[in-house]
């Protein structure tokens, strides 16, 4: 008996509390042990019971769930002694460093922003069911980006201080390649049109360069909505994708794709109305709407007239207001009535406009270049004229703009432009190398936005096999008010044209000195348009060879009548026109300028002549980010008095070469003098058409295929100085690669020359270099 009591005795002391066998007791004392970094206190703060309740076998089971809950412990036991309730545990370990490795399409910062936002991170505590999801979690992204044959192994290694290590390896593999997209139930268009609209393609020739046969599921849903986009624009206003299924080959490399769709009629235009708080007028609404009875229904042409309402009603200051295209169809005759319902909401006003993240731009510089005014109504075409007039700012990258509701009211916002700077100032020490100049050098300080004013200074010095240029340049935008920029500066010219593959007769040294106003011409959506007018001094000094044999007839005619020094007045005028959607690497616009200077006589020996060109290059993007590409050149000089014979043969054209006729060697083109070299001449001709292909890094690197033309002529017989004429015009074709490098511009051509002529050069691979340092 003795024995019993003792040993019910010790069994009473140490008992585990469980929920199946315990004695209710009031408790006196709570007893945490094993705890390492949680404290006590934060233990108990978490228990259902306290010290003075009453533990009943019921609440033992309470206990241990909330403390789990806790995720703090991976083991948990209760144990009784005498009154006291003693609660053993053994704490998760910590995370004390995560390692990711091996990740290439998903940032290791987006990778590790996502598992924090779970819990796990360096210092948070260990939850293997969580990392296991987070493993699940990868392999789903991997799937998305089409990577169906990627790994993640996680692993864990023990530290210090009950701390861990948690490594993360991952094997991406590679993407899988579409094999082959089936299309059922298509009656109206055939496959190949129907897969020539989708993003998502299959293995070919093309697809090496646009990847559209890589599979993600990103591309793939959006191939769906195309789909579903391409027969709604036909007016098929039924149609459905009843399913779609992808498969996976078992080696994971290739993937099958099966869509099942129902096509339907197509919808004709019966009537179109416009109804609700229109504001404007209905009848003047449905002018901006290119949609009549008898059309097929489109759905971009409802996108499109959607947005004519919504932009006139914006333009108005009714910015929010809700344009509802509701088409009513009738199945039987297969016509559909369009209604545009207008919610116009209240003409809304502009309280302030600020400008956020010019930390060196001064806020007046930005402010001027704004159409929409603080007090006057809101209009979303000014608003975003503002924007694009900022975003043309050659110290600024991006513009955004948001517009916030005035608290408790109605009919007011503000608005916030938020801009990103690019670098205004640059003080650079530049190498270059070209075939035609050979290697070159430069020391510059140019300053965009030159103390926050929005003004631009440059002082540049550059030297190179055929020319050293020293110039001084100032533009102050906003001269006036109004928008007339001023432009000032000078320029010393030292050129010897043997380095430039021309003649090695004579040199030139050339000094000017210039003032050019820029006035905007009208205002058009999206497109810049100035008018140049100025004058300036320009003096030019002819050194003739002391080989008497390399001077040309040309030269030697043209010295004995006019001389070798010459000063003169330049009247300058032009115009510009730009739409390019932005000014590097463009994909759609275009750039043109026409410009003329009259040269004018200051002393008895001057000479009286005119320079007249026109340049052009537009884009057109068509599908699958390819874009065509146009550009074409014009010159022509005279001069006032002796005709073609008059003009200076050292302000020829030239043609051959990089931005030119590639293929043929730079400014080769043309007539040669009596010495046989390239003249030049008064006349210019140069254009090209291009085809842009997408690459892997549309950002920095261009890739074209192109066909170049041109010539440069005399309207001078040339034949009477035992010169040659220019012949026909030239044609190369080829593939050029521009490449925005860390260190500057690389430019390479290959091309072949079409129809050579006897006699010239030609050049089948060209190239251009430039690093900048500082």
């Amino acid at each position: 008996m003795t024995k019993k009591i003792l040993m019910c005795a010790a069994f009473g002391l140490l008992m585990p509390m469980a929920a199946t066998a315990m004695t209710p007791f009031k408790i006196k004392s709570i007893s945490v042990q094993g705890l390492q970094r949680v404290s006590p206190e934060t233990v108990k703060s978490y228990l259902p019971i306290a010290t003075g309740d009453v533990l009943t076998t019921d609440e033992t089971g309470d206990v241990i769930e909330a403390l789990y809950q806790t995720g703090f412990f991976e083991d948990i036991t209760l144990a009784r002694r005498g009154k006291t309730l003693v609660i053993r545990v053994t704490e998760r370990p910590t995370i004390g460093r995560l390692k990711i490795s091996g990740n290439q399409s998903i940032p290791t910062d987006k990778l590790t922003s996502v598992m924090k936002s779970l819990g796990i991170a360096e210092g948070r505590v260990y939850d293997g069911v969580m990392l296991a999801k987070i493993q699940q979690s990868m392999l789903n992204q991997y799937y998305m980006l089409g990577r169906y044959n990627a790994r993640v192994n996680v692993s864990v290694s023990p530290l210090a201080q009950n701390r861990i290590i948690v490594t993360i390896d991952i094997s991406e593999g590679l993407v899988a390649r579409v094999r082959r997209i089936n299309i059922i139930g298509n009656q109206a268009f055939s496959r190949s049109t129907l897969l020539r609209h989708l993003d998502l393609g299959e293995a070919g020739i093309v697809s090496f360069f646009t990847r559209s046969d890589h599979f993600a599921q990103e591309a793939f849903q959006a191939s769906m909505d195309e789909l579903r986009n391409f027969y709604m624009d036909r007016g098929y206003l039924r149609f459905e994708i009843k399913s779609s299924q992808i498969a996976v080959t078992p080696d994971r490399k290739s993937i099958f794709v099966t869509i099942v769709i129902n096509e339907g009629k197509p919808y004709q235009i019966k009537q179109v109305n416009v109804t609700g708080q229109t504001i404007i007028p209905a009848g003047t609404l449905l002018k901006k709407i290119n949609i009549h009875p008898g059309d097929i229904f489109s759905r971009k042409a409802v996108v499109d007239a959607d947005k004519e309402i919504t932009d006139a009603l914006g333009a108005q200051g009714y910015i929010f207001a809700v344009v509802t295209p509701k088409p009513v169809m009738n199945d039987e005759t297969d016509t559909a009535i369009l209604n545009f319902d207008v919610k116009s909401g209240r003409r809304v006003y502009v309280r302030h406009i600020s400008f956020t993240d010019n930390a060196r731009t001064n806020d007046r510089v930005l402010r001027r270049e704004l159409l929409q005014m603080e007090g006057a109504p809101v209009s979303s075409e000014r608003l975003e004229q503002s924007r694009m007039q900022i975003n043309r700012l050659p110290f600024i990258r991006d513009v955004t703009t948001n517009l916030e509701r005035v608290a408790d009211t109605e009919d007011q916002v503000d608005v916030n432009y938020k801009v990103k700077e690019d670098v205004a100032a640059q003080a650079n020490f530049n190498v270059s190398y070209g075939q035609v100049g050979g290697i070159g050098f430069g020391v510059g300080l140019n300053q965009k936005n030159f103390l926050g004013t929005g003004d631009t200074l440059g002082i540049n010095l550059t030297r190179n096999r055929y020319e050293q240029v020293y110039s001084l340049d100032f533009t102050n935008p906003y001269y006036t008010p109004d928008g007339v920029s001023r432009s000032f500066g000078f320029s010393v010219v030292k050129f010897n044209p043997h380095g430039a593959n021309l003649t090695n007769g004579y040199s030139s040294d050339q000094f000017s000195l210039y003032v050019l106003y820029g006035i905007p011409a009208g205002q058009e959506q999206g497109i810049t348009n100035r008018i140049q007018l100025g004058y300036g001094y320009e003096e030019s000094d002819i050194r003739l060879s002391s080989e008497t044999n390399s001077v040309s007839e040309q030269i030697l005619s043209f010295v004995h009548h006019y001389g070798r020094r010459f000063r003169q007045l330049n009247l300058t005028g032009g115009y510009s026109r730009d739409s390019r959607d932005r000014g590097m690497f463009p994909t759609s616009g275009g750039l043109q300028t026409i410009g003329m200077n009259v040269y004018a006589p200051l002393d008895g020996q001057s000479l009286k002549y005119f320079l007249a060109s026109y340049r052009g290059k537009w884009y057109f993007p068509i599908q699958s980010d390819f874009i065509a590409t146009a550009r074409g050149e014009l010159g022509y000089g005279t001069s006032f008095d002796q005709g073609a014979n008059g003009f200076p043969f050292f302000k020829n054209f030239y043609a051959g070469g990089m931005g030119s006729v590639r293929g043929f060697e730079g400014n080769t083109l043309g007539p040669n003098d009596s010495t046989g070299h390239p003249s030049g001449g008064n006349e210019l001709l140069d254009g090209g058409l291009g085809l842009i292909f997408p690459n892997p890094m549309p950002e920095k690197l261009r890739t074209e295929l192109f066909l170049d033309g041109g010539n440069v002529y005399n309207s001078w017989s040339n034949r009477k100085y035992a010169g040659t004429s220019s012949g026909p015009l030239r044609f190369s074709a080829g593939l050029s690669v521009e490449w925005l490098s860390p260190i500057g511009a690389v430019n390479l051509s290959f091309a072949k020359a079409l129809n050579p002529q006897t006699g010239d050069n030609t050049d089948f691979f060209q190239f251009q270099l430039g690093a900048n340092f500082g």
